[in-house]
């Protein structure tokens, strides 16, 4: 088994407000989960009207495909819309052995 996780910076420009930022982070999130079937979550600056922190990762029986799944995963999310620019991607994948 093999899990590839990634922890994406957001950057929301128009965002005015918390409720502005909660809108845009919870559709890239739907969105994201619904396409890929992925565990998706918001995972920093809750508390910031124009930075969000994604998190996300995927399982996979093969190293490669779930490196592949994370990297189409990333670019996805960065072609989302100019709501939520993408400012770094840190990501990293785990092998766990029977």
């Amino acid at each position: 088994m093999h899990v590839a996780a990634a922890r994406l910076s957001l950057h929301i420009p128009a965002s005015q407000s918390l409720k502005d930022r909660r809108r845009v982070v919870r559709s890239l999130i739907d969105r994201t989960h619904s396409r890929f079937n992925c565990a998706v979550a918001d995972v920093g600056g809750q508390d910031t009207w124009q930075v969000a922190g994604i998190g996300v990762s995927v399982v996979s029986s093969s190293a490669t495909h779930a490196r592949e799944m994370l990297d189409e995963i990333v670019r996805f999310i960065e072609e989302f819309s100019p709501e939520a620019i993408v400012t770094g991607v840190d990501s990293d994948s785990i092998p766990f052995e029977d």
